[in-house]
């Protein structure tokens, strides 16, 4: 991943808003190149909202491939004149992670206690010391914290990722998602106050009393073939964290509410997405570049 890619897309920015609106004008006018760009920019931020929403990465692929099209497509109705690009964009992610069809395992983990009651019917027992059952045990602790989070409802889902995990403020929060601010605060509350709830009574991750430890799991997942060490999913040492990409401070929304599980959450990487740019030109090939960006023979958007 780019180190343009790493820098947080919801930062206040006046440099990056101008880059955005001069690729959208470039690709607009005709460049794919600077659409390349516009994508490349943003495809693994919207990735890694996806994944969080979807906890599958094929799943979460398809669903950036989803977005990425609406992006393209659309891109001609963005005005400048009416918002950030930003809030354009993630206004057609948000709405679409919401809306979106049910697929993998949020088909399955439709609640706390259905969830709860899956983990608890995996034996406890007591694994090895191995560096390979560790590295299991890493990749089940971020599963698990993933699938915790699809138990929330898909607005409340969406809130948390952008506040706690991307440190999105309550003001560009709430013109993402078309709300008020004080409705974007109560809907993270909501969601981090269930959080805290199932957490604080069931999880060690946050609770060293609570009765569900990853390591006592980790051996009859692996026994079931659910886990191994050579097919890890979320424990990514290689990537950057959450927070030494949008900062270690969890204040913005004060700690009231379940700051452990936030800090938790923050640890998680910053994943890197599939490659694009060979997707994206397969793509227009198939579909004139003028005709999926609904330009006209001068290079403008139509109408």
């Amino acid at each position: 991943m780019s180190s343009v890619a790493l820098e947080s897309p919801f930062t206040a920015d006046g440099k990056k808003e101008a880059t955005d609106r001069q690729l959208v004008t470039d690709a607009l006018g005709g460049s794919q190149e600077a659409l390349e760009a516009l994508v490349s920019r943003h495809q693994p931020w919207i990735y890694n909202l996806a994944l969080r929403m979807v906890m599958v990465p094929e799943d979460a692929e398809d669903v950036t491939q989803e977005v990425l099209i609406k992006l393209m497509t659309k891109l001609g109705s963005y005005d400048p004149d009416k918002a950030a690009f930003r809030t354009w964009l993630y206004r057609i992610v948000t709405n679409h992670v919401i809306n979106m069809r049910t697929r993998g395992y949020e088909a399955a983990i439709t609640g706390f206690d259905k969830y709860y009651s899956f983990v608890t019917q995996v034996p406890d027992q007591n694994p090895d010391a191995s560096p390979e059952t560790k590295l299991v045990i890493a990749d089940l602790a971020i599963g698990c914290v993933m699938g915790t989070l699809l138990c929330l409802e898909r607005t409340q889902r969406v809130v948390f990722i952008l506040a706690v995990g991307f440190d999105v403020s309550d003001v560009m929060g709430a013109e993402i998602l078309d709300m008020s601010r004080d409705a974007f605060r109560k809907t993270l509350s909501r969601g981090r106050a269930k959080l805290h709830q199932y957490m604080s009574g069931n999880c060690s991750l946050v609770n060293p009393e609570a009765p569900c430890h990853c390591r006592k799991k980790v051996k009859s997942m692996i026994d079931s073939g659910a886990y191994s060490a050579d097919k890890l999913v979320y424990h990514q040492a290689d990537r950057p964290k959450l927070r030494e990409v949008v900062g270690k401070k969890i204040d913005r929304y004060g700690t009231e509410d379940f700051e452990e599980f936030a800090a938790l959450f923050r640890e998680h990487p910053l994943y890197s997405p599939p490659e694009v740019k060979s997707w994206l030109r397969d793509l227009l090939t198939r579909k004139s570049f003028k005709e999926f960006l609904q330009l006209d023979e001068t290079g403008g958007a139509t109408s």
